[in-house]
């Protein structure tokens, strides 16, 4: 493993909330500290520019549609050099954007992907302490896990891989477990480690093996947590601590990319192949539920790779021409439809009832959560590609466009 050693501030990651506020909020893995997309963050930023309200620029080396994370005064981030097949893990001061460190966590063959895809797609997670890595190795899925100081404490190459699209699975965490769901053509499995060592605790392997990239996501505290995985024509559910099947129902179709949402007791889920499809699912069932706990399903209105957010009783998604729509989540019920345009890729993020939908050319629409109707408060234009999921924490927006890494603060008043 190569390692650039710059000065780095290391503490327990729990504690690090200089700077950033009493009670700030951070944004450890894909999509936030649920996993939903929801901040509860306050004073989050609505407008700025290339030159409004930027605490600073970064240039980032390579290249990737991995989303940021942050962890107090830390910000993570991977990326990769295409030409070399190095992929790497960096590490960013929160407060001034200078780079920590950078790591080199593998370096192997270019593999295949789809035109769309990078070397750099899985977003890693961290739990204040340790950052845990998930990349394409040669035919080996790659987990890594890293402290602060960006020492290697382990690594593991649990599964052979063969996907088509390539390489885009990011791992979650829940207290001493890493979960791993990694949905393709080849030893296809859901996995749990146990995150000290990188020992596999438990596996499941699908019932199909059909290519999906959503991300796990976990519902309920304590005893009643589930994990829940979506893809290869199902959605199931997992007792965390024993790996044993909860519940499980066929749909929504074979190929998914989009993250879940929850609410009201309603899981939502979504598939983009062979058939767009959006269900809701009732997660207070036992075994197959096909058919007693689907609540409704629908066909069109549906997004295929960006996620939706869930809020006070409604669904909102964007669809990947840039239609935003507000659903009931009992019903199902279209609510409202506003065309904002641009291709758009990247997850819904939701923060003071206000929401952010950025397209690829890296301009971000900021909307109310607002059933009644569609009501914009800003629209925010960077000019550069983004494929990546921006993080909030600390009063700030961390946001990957182009080959850069902005820090977003102020003009928090819509």
């Amino acid at each position: 493993m190569k390692r650039s050693s710059l000065p780095c501030l290391l503490a327990a990651g729990w504690m690090l909330l200089a700077g950033s506020g009493l009670g700030a909020e951070n944004w450890p893995q894909f999509r936030g500290p649920r996993g939903d997309g929801i901040s509860r963050e306050t004073n989050v930023p609505v407008r700025w520019s290339t030159t409004e309200n930027v605490q600073w620029k970064t240039a980032i080396p390579g290249e990737g549609h991995s989303s940021p994370i942050v962890w107090g005064d830390a910000v993570f981030l991977t990326s990769a050099v295409k030409g070399s097949g190095e992929r790497f893990l960096i590490r960013l001061d929160a407060h001034t954007g200078k780079i920590v460190w950078q790591v080199n966590v593998v370096t192997a063959p270019v593999e295949k992907m789809h035109r769309e895809n990078s070397l750099a797609s899985s977003t890693p997670v961290t739990d204040g302490t340790h950052v845990f890595t998930s990349f394409q190795s040669g035919d080996r899925v790659d987990l890594r896990c890293f402290d602060f100081s960006g020492r290697l404490v382990w690594s593991s190459q649990p599964l052979g891989f063969d996907g088509e699209h390539g390489y885009s699975y990011s791992p979650v965490l829940l207290g001493e477990r890493l979960f791993f769901d990694c949905r393709q053509e080849g030893e296809a499995a859901v996995l749990a480690l146990d995150k000290r060592s990188g020992k596999i605790l438990w596996r499941a392997e699908p019932t199909r093996k059909r290519i999906s990239h959503a991300a796990p996501l976990i519902i309920g505290e304590g005893k009643s947590a589930q994990l829940v995985v979506c893809g290869s024509d199902e959605v199931r559910s997992y007792n965390p601590d024993s790996g044993q099947p909860i519940w499980w129902c066929k749909g929504p179709s074979d190929v998914g990319v989009a993250g879940m949402a929850f609410g009201d007791g309603l899981l939502f889920a979504n598939s983009g192949y062979p058939t767009k499809t959006r269900m809701a699912v009732r997660v207070d069932g036992r075994g197959d539920v096909t058919d007693s706990h689907v609540a409704w399903t629908l066909r069109r209105q549906v997004t295929y790779v960006p996620s939706p957010v869930f809020h006070d009783g409604h669904l909102y998604t964007v669809d990947d021409a840039g239609v935003l729509y507000s659903f009931d989540a009992q019903t199902g019920e279209p609510k409202w439809e506003h065309r904002v345009g641009g291709r758009t890729r990247t997850s819904l993020v939701l923060a003071e009832g206000r929401i952010y939908s950025t397209n690829e050319k890296g301009v971000t629409t900021v909307f109310a959560a607002d059933p009644t109707g569609y009501r914009e408060a800003a629209t925010n234009t960077l000019g550069e590609f983004s494929y990546a999921t921006p993080a909030i924490s600390g009063g700030r927006i961390f946001l990957r466009a182009g080959s850069s890494l902005y820090c977003i603060r102020g003009g928090g008043k819509g």
